[in-house]
């Protein structure tokens, strides 16, 4: 049996690989989406995922047993809201309002979460977990709303694609949470990764995407190198890591830290890497964020 120590040792290896993989995904998604359509790339991603688990499958090393599984609805639906659901809101609800919006939308991701799982699976609230929420959340508007870039442009309908993106994505960590109880953390990337590949398959070839969604992959290195590199690491890797995570700890609990701490390896690496704008605004914001990611793994190591 786990001792708590071991288990927030295993857990601290999690959120680093989910925050890592999240927060530089960024990067390789920017070069990708310049010489390919965002359905080509969500297809090709999830497409080679989803082939690497089917390997793992005809192995014998990932073994299915779905059999009298009471959480088995959950299961499918982890895979349905995030990727199918979020990723298509997302990308529309991007191109139809501003960068600043979608990143204000995104940051409410944990609090919609911890909502969601009062009202539809009985999870419970206390003052330090939303107390990190909401510190959490105004570093991120922080570093946001004072950016000199920051912008409220944007329509209707792309407010409400980020709004029911936000609820997606909210849905889909409680539902890995509840699927957890039966499945391990390989088996629901695995019907996410094959619900997302199939889905954004046959959208990229309704929109007219043939082979060339994966023969433009061998045209360039680089562009095979960061393609592999969201496919591999930060959608393979990256959430069989985050459902193992999800089977320790509260769903909302856990969307906050690694979010918070993409976000902040997000701009680091925006800052470093894409030569992104910075100012006292993003060393405050990010400050604050983190003085809520800390509040949030003080509140988790009372669940260990």
């Amino acid at each position: 049996m786990r001792t708590g120590n071991q288990n927030m040792t295993t857990i601290i290896f999690l959120i680093a690989m989910v925050s890592i993989g999240w927060g530089v995904a960024f990067i390789s998604l920017a070069m990708l989406l310049k010489v390919m359509a965002p359905m080509q790339l969500l297809a090709a991603r999830w497409g080679i995922t989803g082939f690497l688990f089917l390997i793992l499958i005809a192995c014998g090393k990932i073994k299915l047993d779905l059999k009298g599984k009471k959480n088995l609805p959950f299961l499918f639906l982890a895979g349905l809201f995030e990727p199918c659901a979020y990723s298509i809101l997302e990308a529309y609800g991007v191109k139809m309002t501003s960068a600043s919006i979608s990143a204000i939308f995104v940051a409410t991701i944990p609090s919609m979460t911890l909502i969601l799982g009062i009202l539809f699976f009985r999870h419970k609230a206390d003052v330090k977990l939303v107390l990190s929420l909401l510190i959490t959340f105004v570093g991120v508007a922080i570093a946001t709303v004072f950016s000199p870039a920051f912008s409220i442009g944007g329509t209707r309908a792309g407010m409400v694609c980020m709004m029911f993106g936000v609820i997606a994505a909210s849905m889909y960590s409680l539902s890995s949470k509840k699927a957890s109880a039966d499945f391990d953390a390989a088996t629901v990337t695995t019907f996410m990764a094959l619900e997302g590949g199939i889905l954004f398959n046959i959208i990229a070839f309704c929109q007219g995407y043939r082979l060339d969604t994966y023969l433009i992959l061998f045209s360039d290195w680089s562009i095979m190198g960061n393609m592999l590199f969201l496919s591999v690491f930060c959608a393979f890797a990256s959430y069989v890591c985050y459902n193992k995570l999800l089977s320790y700890v509260e769903p909302a609990l856990g969307n906050n830290i690694v979010s918070s701490l993409s976000t902040v390896i997000g701009v680091v690496a925006g800052i470093i890497v894409m030569g992104d704008l910075w100012g006292w605004y993003t060393i405050f914001g990010m400050a604050v964020t983190l003085v809520g990611v800390w509040l949030a793994s003080m509140r988790m190591r009372e669940d260990l």
